[in-house]
């Protein structure tokens, strides 16, 4: 029986406009933390030049890595870019022949111009810009966000290095006494866990894109699971069903047949949209712990970045069964499509914005739930409960029909 609830729920029809919804979908709000990420050249820069030291030195930093980084690679990085501004036609027309000349000469005709400008001051202001894109193109392999990279995450290493904490108070003076002390103990210590490389840009654009994916995800679901049970009751299979070899139990063969598919939905999400995302390289990063020297979030448990990724996974498996389940249940009690539409579309509304915000920085101080919650681990704890309302609600309804007569059905 099982396996012909799968065939009405798996039909051509609602699959083909999933594909397109999910092509539309991923083009509107998620393909942005794949094209474009990192995005802009400093976060491209900071992102390249992690690579570089992972690569090199581990996942970590120690200090005779960094001053080396200081005193060999910097000064290449420097020389690199002072071949760019040489060859570049634009900057000798200016007489700009190494990068410190470039940075004043983008200093006085962008930084420091006031009021109105004389057509000169208008020239020199585009073409300043112009010098500058140049720096951050592939022409030059983006020397300039590259440099600027290495000197902003050496000089903030040197400040957490030589003023621990205090460089944290400092940094995220946003956050609670609570927060400070947590920090303290788990970042601050013996171990230096603060020296870890990881970029900030990682784990904003995984959760964001994981939440992202969540509301497909929790869209999907609806659209695929809803309409199974309403479909039978317009059609009048109920008392069919009722009086087969199943007979009232059906009801427990659909809700596992919707279970069944909202996984095997979940799975292929990830699959798709997973294996998109992997394609942006952050995957590199997968054994480095999620807090850094590099302006990253505060964590509540120093997780690798892969760990953490897949804790991201299992709430949204957890979520998604959930959601689907309270899908089935409110389609139980709908009466035709439309009763079903007023059921679904603020299920859909409510899930989304919850599920949203649920996985956007999970597990750090910045996740919006944890800031109005202040409960450590608020994501896992409401992520549970979504999925046992919705197995419970389920239950107790199949539960409910073994008890109800056909003719008040």
């Amino acid at each position: 029986m099982i396996k012909e609830e799968l065939k009405k729920i798996w039909s051509p029809g609602i699959l083909i406009i999933l594909l397109f919804l999910g092509f539309v979908f991923n083009y509107m709000f998620m393909d942005f933390y794949i094209t474009y990420f990192p995005n802009g050249s400093y976060a491209e820069g900071a992102f390249q030049t992690a690579k570089e030291w992972i690569r090199d030195y581990g996942t970590s930093l120690e200090p005779e890595e960094e001053a080396e980084i200081v005193k060999v690679r910097l000064p290449e990085l420097k020389a690199e870019a002072d071949r760019f501004v040489a060859q570049n036609e634009l900057c000798r027309r200016y007489g700009l022949t190494a990068y410190a000349d470039f940075e004043a000469f983008y200093q006085e005709n962008v930084l420091e111009v006031q009021g109105n400008l004389t057509k000169e001051q208008q020239t020199r202001y585009a073409d300043a810009h112009i010098i500058l894109n140049y720096l951050q193109g592939e022409e030059a392999n983006n020397i300039e966000g590259r440099l600027r990279a290495v000197q902003d995450q050496t000089e903030r290493y040197e400040q957490w290095q030589s003023n621990g904490f205090a460089s944290f108070s400092r940094a995220y003076d946003a956050t609670t006494e609570r927060e400070y002390s947590y920090a303290q103990t788990a970042f601050f210590d013996a171990d230096a866990a603060w020296r870890n490389i990881l970029p900030r840009e990682v784990p904003i654009a995984t959760s964001t894109y994981l939440a992202l994916l969540l509301v497909w995800m929790v869209l999907s679901d609806c659209l695929l699971l809803s309409p199974l049970l309403v479909r039978d009751r317009m059609r009048g299979m109920r008392a069919l069903q009722w009086s087969s070899r199943r007979g009232r139990g059906i009801l427990k063969t659909q809700f596992a047949a919707v279970m069944l598919s909202a996984f095997l939905l979940t799975t292929l999400n990830f699959l798709i949209f997973g294996g998109l995302f992997a394609r942006n390289g952050t995957s590199v990063f997968a054994a480095c712990r999620m807090f850094s020297f590099m302006d990253t979030m505060l964590p509540w448990v120093n997780w690798t970045y892969g760990t953490w990724c897949m804790v991201l996974v299992i709430l949204c498996y957890l979520a998604s069964l959930g959601i689907a389940a309270l899908a089935f249940f409110f389609s139980r009690y709908s009466a035709n499509y439309v009763a079903m539409l007023l059921k679904i579309i603020p299920l859909f509304v409510a899930a989304a914005i919850l599920c949203y915000h649920l996985v956007l920085y999970a597990f750090h101080a910045g996740n919006p739930i944890f800031g109005i919650t202040e409960i450590t681990g608020t994501e896992a704890l409401l992520t549970g409960l979504i999925f046992l309302l919705g197995l419970v609600l389920c239950l107790a309804a199949c539960a409910r029909q073994k008890r109800q007569d056909l003719l008040t059905e």
